[in-house]
């Protein structure tokens, strides 16, 4: 558990968990034509292993 402030002085506190293979449908949900072309083609399961 992490507890953030931003620069506004909003705080807010975020659970952090490793990342499964289960989340992988969740990722890929996440990116769209317009992320493709700004960063490339993902590799979903290298951002796993980082």
């Amino acid at each position: 558990m992490s507890v953030l402030t931003s620069p506004r002085g909003k705080v807010e506190v975020v659970h952090c968990r490793r990342t499964e293979s289960q989340d992988i449908y969740c990722i890929k949900s996440l990116i769209r034509k317009f992320t493709c072309k700004l960063f490339g083609k993902l590799n979903i399961i290298y951002l796993l292993t980082m």
